[in-house]
């Protein structure tokens, strides 16, 4: 079963910056979700919200601001404790990725901006994709985002992040390769079993409990996605022995 650090590791270091995405991988983590929006220069930055009040305590929206301007905000306002500033700005996409080599895949989750704004974000990650040639998947909520992606890119693999249990219509209309499934959907093993026949790869989010990560290793998920990869991570690997 594969962990994946959520925005980074958000329980433990500030989420969707660079400091608390190399925390992650210093405590071993090798497979990454973050967040994408577009910021006014019409970059991918790396957050969560919409707005910056809640990780940064400046009132505004991200879509705002320039890229430059985001990443020299201090994004430490809704998070553990952390002793500085360095590398705690909303970063790039690009910024983020060149700093984290060690990351083996990425699930880039597209937040969705609006009809109006949605085809930029598709295009813009499309054209990213085209030029790092990142293995990742690219996930979101709104289906219509992940269909664009995929008629830009039909190789590219994306996944749909679900909060109901029989999500299968879905799955079919967006192309999808991954179910990012709420674990409280989740209902047996198989139904999981039944997703992965189809050649979908059913992770899991946000899992920050012990007992819940032992029950969906006996579900047989792929993934889960946690905001405490420390925790995860050695549960993971003792369960698999």
């Amino acid at each position: 079963m594969i962990i994946y650090g959520h925005r980074g590791a958000r329980g433990e270091a500030p989420e969707n910056t660079i400091a608390g995405a190399r925390h992650a991988v210093e405590r071993g983590v090798r497979h990454l979700e973050i967040d994408l929006r577009l910021s006014a220069d019409q970059q991918l930055v790396v957050v969560h919200d919409g707005t910056l009040k809640r990780t940064t305590g400046v009132t505004g929206k991200v879509v705002g601001h320039s890229a430059r301007v985001l990443a020299g905000l201090d994004a430490r306002a809704d998070g553990p404790p952390w002793p500085n500033k360095r590398g705690t700005g909303i970063p790039t996409l690009t910024a983020l990725y060149r700093a984290l080599p060690e990351i083996r895949h990425w699930q880039l989750e597209l937040k969705s901006l609006g009809k109006r704004n949605n085809p930029a974000l598709a295009a813009a990650t499309a054209a990213w994709i085209r030029q790092h040639r990142p293995r990742a998947v690219v996930t979101s909520s709104e289906p219509g985002l992940l269909q664009a992606v995929k008629a830009a890119l039909p190789r590219q693999a994306v996944g749909y992040v679900s909060t109901t249990n029989m999500p299968e219509d879905t799955l079919e209309a967006c192309g999808a390769d991954y179910l990012i499934a709420h674990w409280e959907t989740l209902e047996s093993r198989a139904q999981v079993r039944r997703l992965q026949r189809r050649g979908i790869h059913v992770s899991v989010w946000t899992v920050n409990d012990a007992s819940v990560i032992q029950h969906l290793y006996k579900l047989g998920v792929d993934s889960v996605i946690t905001d405490y990869p420390s925790m995860a991570l050695p549960l993971a690997a003792a369960l698999a022995r």
